[in-house]
């Protein structure tokens, strides 16, 4: 169910095309920070082999600086994507095979489930849920403990898998901290040293790092949220962290601190001859039909051409990167609020019309009544809390409420955003509507034989059904 768009190229190239798109984000971006209150955003673009990188707003609301291209941010779950080009790079050097078992890597005794390999972990269908990771972190990151990448495996690896490894997808922190550690113990070498060897250094990326020691050097962005009258707020040893840092553990799954002239570096050095070859091979199914997954990266398509993406969410900071080789372009959208979705959303969508990519969006169908009452019900989101869904106000529309989350005594949660409008996507999936139709975040839907709905896919991981 997708509309019939054929991509089209802007009339404006070359140095044209790069000066239009800085025009264009001038216009809306300083609007954009005031609607969503997002203090500082940052833009790198490569648009036919021109590159333009731009900040706007600033690094911290009590102590402002202006950002710029050089500015540092956390960037979350790109930070996936480094570790699949070392994974990668070990691949054809010898040192890992991708469908091996990693458990024989480790101690006896280790706990690890035989069955997972390497490629069950980088592309989130090993079956490790462990979302305790983020919802307990504060208490297991209590002062003076072990947080680094080894030290992990204990704090999960017990636990039941959701599926046979495999046979499903739901997108798992903890699996990468596994990969990672895996990582570590074919190579004999902390995935830290792995990272800036075979991948920050080859790829020219100058003042990319993992810790609060490097980034102190640089003008650095400040993590956010919003306060009580939705104003942007500083978030101090907020989250799964301690202090600003990402622990140790979570460095492979989201802890890279870059900016956005560097990740140009890095989408032109992926995009090379000189970087792995597999980086962007389809490896498994994300769950949705045309949605797959490579070395970390997200495989789709966008106006029929391939897009390859990763987008990042981690406290104080929300991110997204993308490359789309056969327009020639790449781009690196940098903010330092928890709330920063909606205005990378916006500038995405700004590059595309600069770039002549038409969005060809799944189209929107109402939802038969008999589906409707299959997915009606409450889902578990885990450290999210839960979701019910319910009837929605329009014909052949459901509504997604998001419940919130009980946190435990040292524990954290994130607050889920609901969606009043949701139709039918395709055969496997939803899409959620904005107020005016406008398409949104596409929600999977497991159906058994039987037509019961068992879980939906909200953000990537899969939700079971709890009443």
């Amino acid at each position: 169910m997708t509309h019939a768009m054929a991509a089209r190229r802007t009339p404006i190239q070359g140095e044209a095309a790069v000066t239009d798109l800085h025009a264009r984000l001038d216009a809306v971006v300083p609007e954009l920070i005031a609607q969503h209150h997002v203090p500082g955003v940052a833009v790198g673009v490569t648009l036919d082999g021109r590159t333009l990188t731009t900040g706007y707003g600033v690094t911290n609301v009590a102590h402002p600086i202006a950002v710029d291209p050089h500015t540092l941010f956390q960037v979350g779950s790109i930070s996936k994507t480094l570790l699949g080009a070392v994974i990668g790079r070990l691949l054809e050097q010898g040192a890992l095979d991708l469908d091996s078992p990693v458990a024989p890597l480790f101690d006896a005794g280790s706990g690890i489930d035989e069955r997972i390999t390497l490629r069950h972990t980088i592309t989130h269908t090993s079956g490790i849920d462990a979302q305790n990771m983020i919802a307990d972190a504060p208490r297991i990151l209590a002062d003076h403990c072990d947080d680094s990448i080894q030290a992990s495996l204990r704090h999960f690896i017990h636990q039941p898998l959701m599926f046979e490894p495999g046979t499903d997808f739901t997108y798992s922190g903890p699996g990468i901290m596994l990969a990672a550690a895996a990582v570590e113990r074919a190579t004999g070498r902390p995935y830290a040293d792995l990272l800036r060897e075979l991948v920050i250094g080859p790829a020219g990326m100058e003042i990319t790092g993992t810790s609060a020691d490097e980034a102190i050097f640089h003008r650095v962005a400040a993590p956010h949220g919003r306060a009580a009258d939705g104003s942007a707020e500083l978030l101090i040893d907020r989250g799964w962290q301690r202090h600003w840092q990402l622990p140790g553990w979570d460095v492979p799954g989201g802890g890279v601190i870059s900016n956005v002239a560097d990740l140009l570096r890095y989408a032109a050095w992926s995009l090379s001859d000189a970087a792995p070859r597999r980086l962007f091979e389809p490896l498994a199914g994300q769950g949705i039909q045309g949605h797959d997954i490579g070395l970390a990266w997200h495989l789709d398509e966008l106006g029929g051409h391939r897009v390859v993406s990763h987008s990042g969410l981690t406290i104080g900071y929300a991110s997204r990167m993308v490359l789309m080789p056969s327009v020639g372009l790449s781009y690196a959208v940098l903010t330092n609020s928890l709330h920063g979705g909606g205005i990378v959303s916006e500038v995405e969508k700004t590059i595309l019309d600069a770039a002549g990519v038409s969005r060809a969006t799944p189209s929107a169908a109402p939802i038969p009544a008999d589906l409707a009452s299959a997915l009606r019900g409450t889902y578990d989101c885990g450290f999210y809390g839960t979701i019910s869904i319910v009837p929605g106000s329009r014909h052949g529309e459901m509504a997604i409420v998001a419940n919130g989350a009980t946190i435990r005594e040292g524990g954290y949660v994130i607050e889920l955003e609901g969606a009043d409008r949701v139709a039918l996507a395709g055969p496997d999936c939803l899409i959620t509507l904005s107020d005016d139709g406008t398409p949104g975040p596409l929600v999977g839907f497991v159906q058994k034989a039987d037509g019961i709905v068992s879980a939906v896919r909200y953000h990537s991981r899969l939700n079971r059904r709890i009443a």
